[in-house]
């Protein structure tokens, strides 16, 4: 890009100074020295300044940011933190914002926008802050956790990615297995405690602390770390846990833990009505099933990763035609595919559980993961069973998990790590797929092109969202049982399902 056309596109503008002006605003609201309805006069006006399509790439930028915190003050003032936000309209958009904010700035440096470059740095921190934020109050804390620790990386002395962790640490810990509950919260504690003092920190954040000062934790944080070894077994382990694959919450807190090195994710129990014991049961053995197809899918990526390029036995003397396109034919990239197909199918499993145990009682070769949400599909109307759990944030977040793979509305945009896993999976089902060693994607009605280093971005993508979508489940499913067993306390006796554990020995 020429100097006079960067120049143009990092220009400070009148528009700039108005939009640093509503920040200002929108901080004056949040201390609540101004009316929350000066928010809604600052939506109005950005958006109109976006549709207007005149602005630089630095106003573009300042606008979206500023658009996403004014959705976020609106939000925080209108609805209860333990709500859950099925598709509501202020969490689509803020959501939209935010990811644009962070299009931009990839943009900017694609443009190597040089002038941007610390404007960009500043917004990024803390758009991930505040995507961090969203994605907890939706329940998705394993992608809350990411964005968290993204920020961290940008400004790691800042103290406003530290208290937020700390007050999703805090918040969440009760979701994680007793076991590690005192590490989490001791964690919490410790990076709450430092802050608790500085007129930045929010009234919300010395609650927080308040009430898990009481919990025990340990004197000292002393909980051992696995020693890797060279084993396949161990290269396996080390390759599940440093890319966070595990179904274990522990696994983001600390990978190398003793604590993160299993596969422990399960109900706490279910509660089991008298003459209903059969549903329970059948939970517990679909629960079974989706954590089997994930760590073989797991295992078979694994396997693709690490012995592709080497030419296998079972592909000698297969006669293929060479079209002179560089397209990879092997066992490898068939495992690959096959994960993958595994993988997508335990998005309609997870929604072929949620259909019996909420109630929904959409027909059984009609359940899909895409399509189970709404009532109308044309309206988009949620459906009255789910929206009934008013505070269930997880199965909220399953939602927006169905939106980032199959889209939202036009409030809503997808995100860019999860947006060709459709196009992936429908070339894969239904026309071809080539995978060749370099190039762009490329889409046409016979087959979809694509370079294996993109191909395996989006296989590695597809197994972190996936893996996302069952601790949704897992934990939207707790927090039901949870409510369900404190109202059955009161009217008397409360039986869980308990069951013993498959024994790995047994495992053939």
């Amino acid at each position: 890009m020429e100097i006079k056309e960067q120049l143009k596109e990092s220009e400070v503008t009148q528009t700039s100074e108005m939009l640093k002006g509503f920040g200002y605003v929108i901080n004056e609201v949040m201390a609540r020295r101004k009316p929350i309805e000066e928010v809604d006069s600052i939506i109005d006006a950005v958006e109109e300044l976006l549709k207007g399509g005149q602005l630089n790439t630095f106003d573009r930028l300042m606008s979206y940011y500023v658009l996403g915190q004014a959705c976020n003050t609106k939000k925080c003032f209108t609805q209860a933190p333990s709500q859950a936000m099925y598709n509501h309209p202020l969490m689509m958009n803020e959501i939209f914002c935010y990811r644009m904010t962070l299009r931009i700035a990839d943009d900017v440096r694609h443009k190597k926008l040089w002038a941007l470059y610390n404007t960009v740095r500043g917004c990024e921190y803390q758009t991930y802050v505040h995507l961090g934020n969203v994605y907890d109050h939706l329940g998705r804390h394993q992608e809350a956790l990411h964005s968290y620790f993204k920020a961290g990386l940008l400004m790691p002395d800042d103290y406003m990615w530290q208290f937020n962790l700390g007050f999703s640490y805090g918040g969440m810990f009760g979701y994680y297995e007793n076991r590690v509950q005192p590490f989490v919260v001791a964690k919490a504690k410790d990076l709450l405690k430092q802050f608790l003092n500085k007129p930045e920190t929010t009234q919300s954040v010395r609650d927080m602390y308040r009430r898990i000062s009481g919990l025990k934790t340990p004197a000292k944080l002393d909980e051992k770390n696995v020693d890797y070894g060279t084993s396949e077994e161990d290269e396996y382990n080390m390759w599940v846990n440093e890319n966070y694959l595990r179904l274990n919450g522990y696994n983001e807190i600390n990978p190398a833990s003793l604590y993160a090195q299993d596969d422990s994710l399960y109900f706490d129990f279910l509660y089991t009505a008298k003459g209903a014991e059969n549903e329970s049961y059948r939970m517990m053995s679909l629960l079974n099933e989706i954590k089997q197809e994930y760590v073989s899918a797991r295992f078979m990526l694994y396997s693709y990763f690490k012995e592709s390029g080497k030419v296998h036995f079972s592909d000698k003397k297969v006669q293929l035609a060479d079209m002179l396109d560089y397209s990879n034919y092997s066992y490898h990239v068939e495992l690959a595919k096959a994960a993958f197909r595994s993988l997508y199918s335990l998005l309609d499993k997870i929604a072929f559980s949620l259909n019996g145990y909420l109630g929904l009682g959409i027909n059984g070769k009609e359940v899909s993961f895409k399509g189970l949400w709404y009532s109308d599909k044309k309206s988009r109307n949620i459906r009255a069973e789910i929206v009934n759990y008013s505070t269930v944030i997880s199965l909220a977040g399953l939602l927006f998990i169905r939106n980032d793979i199959y889209g939202g509305n036009e409030y809503y945009l997808q995100a860019e790590e999860t947006k060709n896993l459709q196009k992936v999976r429908n070339a894969m089902e239904h026309r071809a797929i080539q995978i060749v060693d370099d190039g762009q994607m490329e889409d046409n009605e016979a087959v979809l092109i694509i370079s294996r280093g993109e191909f395996e971005e989006v296989a590695m993508n597809l197994i972190a969202t996936v893996r996302e979508a069952i601790f949704c489940f897992v934990n939207a499913v707790k927090h039901i049982e949870y409510d369900k067993t404190t109202g059955a306390k009161k009217q008397g006796i409360v039986m869980e399902s308990m069951v013993g554990s498959v024994m790995d020995e047994e495992k053939v």
